[in-house]
């Protein structure tokens, strides 16, 4: 399940790390800090804001806040794979803590799962199809043609 390499990580290594810890936590903090009362206002999609039309990531930032708050189905209708991310980086903050701990590798089950190939196109595959499914949604009921003109780039084209 898991294994503890022999030799100690280097200096290298353990530069890696600490900025792939400061990379996972940041998110998991942000939530913290957010469901305290702690407010940034530029955190927002660039991409909606301009457009008016999400991004394959929107609603991750209210699926965490639905997570902070112990509410997983207002998380899962937030985004989708909200849950799975937020899991991800509480997995991968834990695994580098340990990492940084022991000054030693550890190889997990899950290392070997994330770098098939197959799994990573299907995974990015099924985002996709999430993706084209919100904006189906979206064009259905008729919301994405009123959010892109009332964007700054559908008032600048028509």
């Amino acid at each position: 399940m898991f294994e503890l390499s022999p030799y100690p990580l280097s200096s290298h290594g353990k530069l890696v790390r600490w900025g792939l810890l400061g990379f996972s936590c940041t998110p998991l903090l942000g939530t913290y800090f957010y469901h305290q009362g702690y407010r940034v206002g530029f955190l927002v999609c660039p991409i909606r804001c301009l457009t008016g039309i999400p991004c394959p990531t929107c609603g991750m930032t209210r699926s965490f806040m639905a997570i902070a708050q112990g509410n997983l189905i207002k998380a899962v209708a937030e985004h989708l794979f909200g849950p799975l991310l937020f899991a991800s980086f509480v997995i991968v903050t834990v695994h580098i803590t340990l990492e940084l701990l022991i000054k030693r590798r550890v190889t997990a089950f899950y290392c070997h799962v994330v770098k098939q190939r197959k799994l990573q196109i299907i995974g990015s595959f099924a985002v996709f199809i999430y993706y084209i499914f919100r904006l189906y949604k979206l064009a259905q009921t008729g919301e994405m043609y009123f959010y892109f003109m009332n964007s700054p780039l559908g008032k600048l084209l028509f």
